[in-house]
């Protein structure tokens, strides 16, 4: 691939894989799936990643979360009806209250890569409803560095 991105999709070990189940309402008039249902597909592959992080069922109740800030997707290749589908994702950065997510699209088939979602993370303590930004907690840190396989993030 020509493009670069924050770290190489080719040859990245994603540590966590989920497959995706297409709805018909995914798809635009072309018989592609729409941008906008290939978002939801990250946030299936989001959702799964951080309920094994904060291991709270469901995560978003939990006191401590993270909220995405910032996003950006490229659309490399469309996705088809007949593609079997799965979102990989992995956190390649961990800062001080944020931490840095890649994802894929990926044909479960082939190998071929449909999109790329590079996103930032706040770590926030949600207190009477209002969310505060934190320091990412020393637990997530381990958690991370054991889901992503490394020795300290």
């Amino acid at each position: 691939m020509s493009r670069e991105f924050s770290v190489d999709i080719e040859h990245y070990d994603f540590k966590r894989s989920v497959a995706i189940q297409k709805r018909f309402s995914d798809f635009d008039p072309f018989a592609h799936v729409n941008n906008a249902a290939q978002q939801n597909y990250f946030d299936i592959g989001r959702a799964d990643y951080l309920a094994n992080l904060i291991a709270h069922k469901p995560f978003h109740q939990a006191p401590e979360t993270l909220l995405v800030v910032s996003y950006k997707t490229d659309f490399l290749n469309p996705i088809l009806p007949e593609d079997d589908i799965m979102v990989q994702t992995s956190i390649y950065h961990v800062g001080n209250k944020s931490i840095k997510m890649i994802q894929v699209t990926k044909n479960i088939n082939t190998g071929i890569i449909h999109s790329v979602c590079d996103s930032v993370m706040v770590a926030v303590s949600i207190t009477n409803g209002v969310p505060a930004s934190i320091p990412i907690p020393d637990r997530w840190r381990t958690r991370i560095a054991e889901i992503e396989n490394k020795q300290d993030v």
